[in-house]
C-alpha cells in the first residue's frame, strides 16, 4: 500500500533535485571563492566580483545569497524530467541566468536593482498562476517563494525620512505574502482530486509526482497499490458492509446509543459523529457491534437518522486492514488544528505553517474508515455524496 496525502505539506519528489542545490549553495560559494582567490588581483572578472562582493555592505550581502537560493533551485525545477518538453524548463533557465547577471553586476557596481525586482516579481507572479492553474504547491516552491519576497524586502527596504516609500514597501511585501499563501491554498484545492484520479496516482499511471489530482489538503489516504479489486475483495467488502449493518441497527435510536456510551447530545447537522470513548483503543478492529463513531444526521422535520459508523485504529501509524483492497480505503488527518477549549477542530494548517490562535497542529491522526449503512447509499465507503444524502432527507420518513 501507498499513502497518498497533499504535497502543501510535503515535498514533490521531482523537486528532491531542486532542494539539494539549494542547500549546496554555500559549497559552490566556497569553490568560487577559492578559485577566484588564487586568480592575480584586477586580472580575473571572478576575482573582481569576489573582491566586490566582500566590499558590499551586509544586506547586500544577504541579497546575494537569496537571489542564488532562487537561481539554484530553479536551477534544480529546470533540470526536473516533469518539466521535459515544456515552456516552463526554458523559463525557468532564463530565470536563472538573469539572477545569475544581477548578481554579478551587483559584485561588480553596476545597476542590478531594477533586474532583480523585474526577476522576482515576475517569478512570483508566475508561481500564482501556475497555483490557479492547478499545480499543487509544495514546502518547497512556498519556502523559495518566501526567499524571493525576503530578497525584495532588502532590495525595497523603507529608507529613514521617505515615509510614503516606507508604508508602500511594506504594504507590498506584506501582500504579496498574502497572495502567495492564497496561491497556495488554491493550488491545494484546485489539484485535489476524486477517488479515481487518487487511484490514478497511486499506481502511479500520471507520472507527475503528486502534481495533480491529490487529496484535499488535511487528508492522507493509504491506498492498495491493486487497485483493480479481485472476486474475493468484492466479497469480502459486502460482508464487512453487512455485518455493519446488522450491528448498528440497534443504534438507529439515539436513545440506545447513547446507553451504550457514544455521545449522542445535540445531534445536527448531516454529519454528526457520535463517539464512544470506551470503545477508542479497546484493541477491536472493524467490530461491527462496537464501532468507535456511529455518524447521524438530521432531517428538515427534526429526525435523527443514522447514516453510518466510523471505525478507528488504535494507535497512529497504524494502517487499517483493507479487507475489500481498493473498495475500502482507510484515510487519516495530517495537520489539522486542534484546539482544547473546547475540544475541537478549527482548521488546517496554512501552507505557510500556521494555526489559528489558541490552537496547535496535529501533524497526523489515527486512521479510520466510513461504513454507510442508510439504505440506497451510493457509496457503502469513503465519502457519502452530499447532495444524495441531503435529497435522502428531504423525502418523508415511510
Amino acid at each position: 500500500m501507498t499513502a497518498v496525502g497533499s504535497p502543501l505539506y510535503d515535498l514533490a519528489g521531482g523537486h528532491i533535485g531542486a532542494l539539494l542545490l539549494v542547500l549546496a549553495v554555500p559549497l559552490f560559494g566556497w569553490i568560487i571563492a577559492t578559485a577566484a582567490a588564487r586568480r592575480d588581483a584586477g586580472r580575473s572578472r571572478l576575482r573582481r566580483m569576489l573582491d566586490g562582493y566582500r566590499a558590499l555592505p551586509l544586506t547586500s550581502r544577504a541579497i546575494v545569497w537569496l537571489l542564488l537560493m532562487s537561481a539554484a533551485a530553479h536551477a534544480g525545477l529546470a533540470a526536473d524530467a516533469g518539466h521535459a518538453g515544456s515552456g516552463l524548463r526554458a523559463a525557468f533557465l532564463v530565470q536563472v541566468a538573469l539572477l545569475v547577471v544581477a548578481v554579478a553586476r551587483m559584485a561588480l557596481g553596476r545597476s542590478w536593482r531594477g533586474l532583480a525586482v523585474a526577476v522576482l516579481l515576475g517569478s512570483l507572479v508566475a508561481y500564482w498562476a501556475a497555483s490557479l492553474g492547478g499545480e499543487a504547491s509544495d514546502q518547497l516552491g512556498i519556502a523559495i517563494k518566501l526567499v524571493e519576497i525576503g530578497a525584495l524586502a532588502l532590495i525595497i527596504r523603507p529608507i529613514p525620512g521617505r515615509r510614503v516609500r516606507s508604508w508602500s514597501a511594506a504594504g507590498l511585501i506584506v501582500a504579496l505574502v498574502v497572495l502567495t499563501d492564497v496561491a497556495a491554498w488554491a493550488s491545494a484545492g484546485l489539484a485535489a482530486g476524486g477517488a479515481d484520479a487518487l487511484a490514478s496516482v497511486a499506481s502511479h499511471e500520471t507520472g507527475d509526482d503528486g502534481h495533480g489530482a491529490v487529496p484535499a489538503p488535511g487528508m492522507l489516504m493509504t491506498i492498495p497499490l491493486d487497485l483493480e479489486p479481485t472476486e474475493g475483495e468484492r466479497a469480502a467488502a459486502q460482508t464487512l458492509h453487512d455485518a455493519v449493518v446488522r450491528g448498528i441497527a440497534p443504534f438507529a435510536d439515539p436513545a440506545v446509543a447513547g446507553a451504550a456510551g457514544y455521545d449522542v447530545a445535540g445531534i445536527g447537522g448531516r454529519d454528526f459523529h457520535a463517539g464512544n470513548a470506551a470503545y477508542e483503543g479497546d484493541g477491536r478492529t472493524l467490530d461491527s457491534e462496537r464501532p468507535e463513531t456511529l455518524v447521524y444526521a438530521e432531517a428538515p422535520d427534526g429526525r435523527q437518522v443514522l447514516v453510518g459508523a466510523m471505525f478507528l485504529m488504535d494507535g497512529i501509524g497504524e494502517a487499517g486492514p483493507t479487507v475489500g483492497g481498493p473498495l475500502t480505503i482507510w484515510h487519516g488527518h495530517e495537520h489539522v488544528c486542534i484546539a482544547l477549549l473546547p475540544p475541537s477542530i478549527t482548521a488546517i494548517l496554512s501552507p505557510l505553517g500556521s494555526c489559528p490562535v489558541g490552537s496547535f497542529d496535529l501533524p497526523l491522526t489515527t486512521e479510520m474508515i466510513h461504513v454507510w449503512t442508510v439504505p440506497g447509499a451510493p457509496q457503502p465507503f469513503g465519502d457519502l455524496d452530499e447532495a444524495w444524502l441531503i435529497d435522502y432527507l428531504a423525502a418523508p420518513d415511510e
